[in-house]
Order: structure tokens, then sequence, then C-alpha cells
């Protein structure tokens, strides 16, 4: 949560976010030496792989399972059914898949490193874990499986353990863009704003229509005050993916940032459009918009916001406050009392409300409301009003 100051504090929620990039093996690739049960089933993969071509997912399927029956001792064949189930979202039967031809071939990495996708995908990182290190085990060189399992570090929180199996990813394959990526999305979490940008840097040098690497280091170059740099990366990043309203709300922040309100608004209102078309209407974007409305003195176009905002989310203080201060610069004191009467009601030990509702009070001419309400918020911990409770309220 972001907090701007003009008059008084306003306040609104920000949210960045993006998703890590799994190293999915692609169907029916061999990517290591082939053993002799491989190359027994190649003519069969083959089959299957033409299906897949064609979009006959289940005619691949049937002539995996059909291969399966017929020679039951063969790994790679239940290999590539469990990826088949696994391109699927059948994360259960892929794993399932993926440890028969554990079982017919100890020594599978690539069996290994899939299974434990399936596992973490299934909603299980920490037991992912066991089967990528098995799989780093079998094969130090295995970039794909470091890389996985740095995916499933990170999704237990183990961020500096993320980055450094993503970092021997890269050693092992330097020109692979998205380990650039993922560890510059590791470094920007970590707070290495400088760092992230580096790695966003040479995922760009290396796949320079990701939308995602621009956007990302756009957060970066945001987060250490590169303005203009950011401004130039979020619209890059919607010039190659128009469709997302989180690009649109990131350069709206940045443009609010610059004071191009004009700029921001319209962003905000194409991020709106955007998210209405794929989800339920939320009050995150309404209320950022209504921000900078306020923050350009547009006050009407700030409580309309506000009040779509509310609309759709009434039990959230936030927006209360918001419409307040909105109100109060409006000249609309009664409405802006009942607002921040709402926000305490909603949230009695924020002593700001009382603060705010004081000085609503004394321009409406209650000096003894208002005193009540100063004191509320020294006694809540304002310490900052304490000087004023003396001056006003003796």
């Amino acid at each position: 949560m972001f907090r701007t100051q003009q008059q008084r504090r306003k306040k609104q929620i920000v949210k960045l976010s993006a998703g890590l990039r799994f190293v999915l093996l692609v169907l029916f690739s061999v990517t290591f030496a082939v053993p002799a049960w491989a190359q027994e089933s190649s003519e069969i993969i083959e089959q299957a792989k033409k299906k897949i071509e064609s979009e006959d997912y289940d005619g691949a399927f049937a002539i995996l399972t059909s291969a399966i029956r017929e020679t039951p001792g063969n790994p790679q064949l239940f290999f590539e059914r469990g990826k088949l189930k696994f391109m699927f979202q059948d994360y259960y039967g892929a794993a399932g898949d993926f440890g028969f031809a554990i079982e017919l071939d100890t020594a599978f990495a690539e069996a290994y490193n899939q299974r434990g996708l399936a596992i973490h995908y299934n909603g299980d990182p920490e037991l992912a874990l066991e089967d990528f290190d098995i799989a780093i085990k079998i094969n130090p060189d295995f970039a794909d499986a470091y890389s996985n399992r740095g995916f499933a570090l990170y999704a237990l929180g183990a961020n500096e353990d993320a980055y450094f199996d993503f970092s021997k990813a890269i050693e092992l394959e330097p020109q692979n863009a998205d380990l650039y990526y993922n560890r510059g999305f590791v470094r920007l979490d970590l707070g290495e704003f400088v760092g992230s940008i580096d790695d966003f840097n040479r995922s760009i040098a290396l796949d320079s229509l990701d939308p995602e690497a621009y956007k990302l280091r756009a957060d970066a170059e945001y987060q250490i005050g590169a303005l203009e740099s950011s401004l130039r990366d979020y619209t890059m990043a919607i010039q190659l993916d128009s469709l997302d309203e989180l690009k649109f709300a990131s350069r709206a922040l940045v443009y609010s940032e610059l004071e191009k309100y004009e700029e921001a608004v319209s962003d905000y209102t194409v991020a709106i459009q955007l998210y209405e078309k794929e989800y339920e209407p939320g009050p995150e974007l309404y209320n950022l918009r209504g921000v900078v409305y306020y923050t350009a003195q547009k006050y009407d176009e700030a409580i309309e916001d506000y009040t779509a905002a509310i609309d759709i989310e009434p039990s959230a203080p936030l927006l209360y406050e918001n419409r307040a201060a909105a109100y109060f610069d409006n000249g609309k004191y009664k409405e802006a009392e009942q607002d921040y009467t709402i926000a305490i009601d909603l949230n009695p030990e924020d002593p700001e409300n009382y603060y705010f509702r004081s000085q609503v009070k004394f321009e409406m001419g209650n000096k003894l409301d208002g005193c009540l309400d100063l004191n509320q918020a020294v006694e809540l911990g304002l310490t900052d009003a304490r000087k004023e409770l003396k001056e006003k309220c003796k």
C-alpha cells in the first residue's frame, strides 16, 4: 500500500505482480543421451507427436496408452504420457506416470524433474524439492532442475536459496533469457533493484519481445526513482501486450508521480475496462484513479470514483477516508464527517481518522467535539497532534 501526501494523507492500493517461469520440457523431446528403450519407442512417440501437432490430443493419449499396454517396461512411454497429462493440468496423473518411469529407470533425471514440477503444481513445493534434488544428483549439469528447484524454494519463501539456484542455472545455460528473468524476479522481491535491472537487461538482450521482462524492469526502475526509464519500459511492455490491465495501472502510477494526471487517468480508465472484461469489478483501480483526480484537485471526479469503489467494497475504511478527504477539500464538511465516522466505526484504532474528523468539526464550528476527537487521536498514539490539542483545546 502506497501513501501520498497533499494537504492530508491520501492512501492508494497498488498491486504489482508477475509470475516466475517454470522450465517445462517440450513434449516428445529427448535432451540427453538416448537409451535403448527410448530408441525402441521413437516410432510410437513420433506418431503421438504428429497427433499433438494436429491437436488430436485424445489420439496421442490413445497411442501412448496402447503402447504402454504392449510394452509396460518402457519408461519413456510413461514419461511422454505424463507430459501429456501435465499439459492438460492433470498433475496428479502426471506425477503417477513420471513415478512409473522412475520405477523402471531410477537414473531417469528428466522424470524426477518433471515429477517435481507436477508435485509443485499440485500444491506441494516442499515435497517437490526432493525430486529436484535427486535430478541434480544424477545430473549435476541439469540447468532445468536447478531452475525448477529455484521455483520451489521461492514458493517456500527461501528467496536467497532460489537466487543461488537460478544463478547456477544461468552458469549452465548463459543464453537462456528466462533464467535471467527468473533471477531478476527474485532479486526484485529481495529488494535488490539494481541487480534485478541488470538481469532484466540480459533477459531482454536475449529476447527483446518479452513484455513481462520490460514490465518487471520498469517495476525495479520505479523503485529506484528512475521514473523516465520506468515509463519507457512500461510503454514498451504495453506495446507488446496491450491486454494486461496491470501494465496500464503500473504506467499510470508513474504518470501520476510525474504529475501527468491526464495520462494517469487515461491509463487507469483502460485498466478498469480491461479488468472488468475478465473479472468482477474490483475497488482498487477506482480508488487509484480517484487518488489521481484528488491530487489534480478534481474533487467531484475523485468522489465519484471513491463512491464506485465503496459500492464494490463497502467494508474498506481506506475508501471512506479517501472520499472524506475529497469531500473536505470540496467544502462538503457534513459528508466528510459522515465518511470519517464510518471509517472510525470500521477501524476504531486508527488515530488519523479521529484527527481528520476533528479538523472537519473545527471547520464546522464544533470546537467541543473537535477537541474530543483530537484528544482521542493523541490517546491512540498520534503524538504529533499533542501540540495542536494544547493550542486549540485549552
